[in-house]
């Protein structure tokens, strides 16, 4: 407590009249005994008009009853207390409106007698800067917390704390604010703090060793948080202000991501489809969390369930194929070649069977098939799944066109080493033999020769004939139409050097293959049956079969349900060789190319038609072709020659 004599005091009330703040002496009774003139400007009052008053006079009418106690209270045991403390009061003007104020207080002693001093400042400008901070505070949709820079204790919380944390704003106001953080972590917190309030301002998810940073919830959950710190000063105090953001959404995103990222991986390593549907179907769960998937593959008329997760066969039981064509989502998906999504797939009322199925996308994986993702939950999936999975279908697109691509390519090169044995082998003998032929005849002037000469070239003209059509061509197909069966056979047959051998149509009807392709396959095997059925010996063959024509040689062909069939009366095929007559290269003509059987293969299996090699029943030759399409029909055609 300050002693003061009387001439110290006139100099202390001198002083007060200079000060910016109100000041106010009061006696023991709480009663007013001096007041400067600046107390005019904050409460109305003239300085005279106080004197003798109790201080209430100065206190809001609702709070007086309230401040006598604390006033009798600070009288009983004073001292020394300075502006700032955390105290929100009110004066009242002598009209009656209320402002905020701050308040310093201190004991004086004059002559033997105790006053006490209270100086009082108009904040209102300050009060309005913090009600805008507060307003912008509540604003900000993240959690805040308000802490002093130099302790860490908290000092402000928005509502949003609450949502993030569990704790009410008020729990936290005067904890360290490592209260929010996990228990036993307190000093690694404490020193993330202290670094960022050096840093001014800091956007951090981890510590500087790579771990996350969480919140701890009141019943103890961690939950990953992003933390924009900003260090400012308020009421000559320096504050960090530390909005938290959950990321929990974010982590599961870059986790999905990641998860995609290596699905993608195995994808493009995979070796067949089924690995690769297999692979979708497991993804879409690892991905998404989604556990009933089916990755259904397309064949040329329907919808084939090839991959089915574990939880989708044992709570929807076996998943159905669907046609091409048909009306499910899953075919109208494949058709379309866009995602379809339903909230709930029962609200379309149709006959099809999908368990316990509510929640339901589609999405098209190219022209390759679709992949069913369901849940047991209506309105199960949002916009980031949809968006996910239709980046895991995209990629399962991709990868099964690598596939179709590597496959193609695989063809393609065994076609080019075909072609090259061909033009090493098969080319190069008889061009050396006719060269000779022609040195020969040069030499000797015998025209005789010319005669083999042309046999010779003409042997060429027909490997030339096979290497074309399967380099050229390929087997690819192009459309697959309806055709009329004994036209494209007659057809066939008219191009083929056929002389006097005969053919023989049995049954008619249409047929479905791609008309250049399936020319291709009768051909070849129509100048296989000539050839070989032929009356001279091997060397002479095709040209024989030009000059006589396979004399006796008859052909039958016939369209059978699901098939056909062609045959003839030769010599037949050994059967120890006829599981070797589709290779490349096998021919009992030693002037053969050993090409021609082998692209009535390919051109099959494109179709993919299945062939067999049999005896006719003549004792000939008859290759047999199933699992072709087709309309059998009744008329009957006439032979041909």
């Amino acid at each position: 407590m300050h002693v003061m004599p009387r001439q110290s005091r006139q100099r202390y009330e001198a002083i007060c009249e200079a000060s910016p703040d109100a000041i106010l002496l009061v006696d023991h009774d709480g009663r007013i005994t001096y007041a400067n003139a600046r107390v005019t400007d904050l409460f109305g009052y003239e300085p005279a008009d106080l004197l003798g008053e109790p201080i209430e006079i100065l206190v809001p009418e609702s709070v007086q009853d309230e401040h006598v106690a604390q006033r009798d209270a600070y009288i009983a045991d004073p001292a020394v207390r300075p502006m700032g403390v955390t105290l929100e009061l009110s004066g009242q003007r002598k009209d009656g409106s209320k402002f905020p104020v701050d308040v310093s207080q201190s004991p004086i002693e004059t002559d033997g007698n105790r006053e006490f001093m209270a100086a009082v400042r108009d904040i209102s400008e300050q009060e309005a800067l913090r009600t805008k901070y507060r307003t912008i505070l509540e604003a900000v949709p993240d959690a805040v917390l308000v802490a002093d820079a130099e302790t860490g204790e908290v000092i402000e919380a928005n509502r949003q704390v609450a949502d993030l944390s569990g704790y009410e704003p008020a729990e936290l106001i005067g904890e360290p604010q490592t209260v929010v953080h996990p228990s036993g972590e307190n000093a690694s917190y404490r020193e993330l703090f202290e670094n960022h309030v050096g840093a001014g301002q800091s956007i951090f998810t981890q510590f500087p060793d790579g771990s996350d940073i969480y919140v701890e919830t009141k019943d103890s959950k961690r939950v990953p948080v992003e933390i924009n710190a900003h260090v400012f000063e308020l009421q000559e105090r320096q504050l960090v202000a530390g909005v938290f953001r959950d990321v929990t959404a974010r982590k599961e995103y870059e986790r999905q991501l990641q998860a995609l990222h290596t699905a993608t991986r195995w994808l493009m390593e995979a070796d067949d489809s089924e690995e690769i549907a297999q692979l979708v179907a497991d993804a879409a769960s690892a991905i998404l969390g989604y556990e009933h998937n089916v990755v259904r593959l397309a064949d040329e008329t329907s919808l084939q369930a090839v991959a089915v997760t574990e939880q989708a066969e044992t709570e929807l039981g076996e998943r159905p194929a669907y046609p091409v064509d048909g009306d499910s989502p899953v075919s109208c998906a494949y058709r379309s070649g866009e995602p379809i999504r339903y909230d709930d797939v029962r609200s379309l009322e149709d006959d099809h069977d999908r368990g316990e199925a509510h929640a339901a996308m589609y999405l098209p994986l190219g022209d390759h098939g679709v992949i069913s993702i369901v849940d047991p939950d209506a309105g199960a999936f949002d916009q980031s799944d949809e968006d996910l999975a239709f980046v895991l279908s995209l990629n399962a697109e991709i990868a099964l066109n690598r596939l179709a691509y590597e496959r193609n390519l695989e063809r393609q090169n065994d076609r080019l080493d075909e072609f090259v044995s061909v033009v090493a082998h098969d080319l190069r003998n008889p061009l050396n033999v006719a060269q000779g032929l022609l040195a020969t005849a040069q030499t000797e002037a015998d025209l005789d020769h010319l005669d083999d000469l042309d046999d010779v070239l003409d042997r060429m003209a027909g490997i030339i004939d096979d290497v074309l059509t399967m380099v050229r061509c390929g087997y690819d197909l192009e459309s697959i139409d309806a055709l009329a069966f004994g036209n494209v056979v007659t057809s066939c047959w008219d191009t083929v050097a056929t002389a006097d051998a005969s053919l023989e149509i049995e049954a008619d009807g249409q047929l479905f293959a791609d008309a250049s392709r399936i020319r291709n396959l009768f051909e070849n095997l129509f100048r296989n049956a000539v050839e070989h059925g032929s009356t001279s010996p091997a060397s002479n063959a095709r040209q024989d079969a030009v000059e006589n024509g396979g004399k006796g040689v008859t052909v039958t062909v016939g369209l059978v349900e699901d098939g056909f069939y062609i045959a003839d009366d030769g010599p037949g095929i050994p059967p120890d060789e006829r599981d070797r007559v589709l290779e490349p290269g096998w021919t009992t003509n030693p002037d053969g190319t050993g090409l021609g059987l082998n692209i009535v293969c390919e051109i099959a299996q494109a179709h993919e038609w299945d062939i067999d090699v049999t005896e006719s029943a003549a004792g000939g030759a008859r290759f047999e072709f199933s699992g072709v399409r087709t309309a059998v029909g009744d008329e009957s055609v006439a032979p041909s020659s």
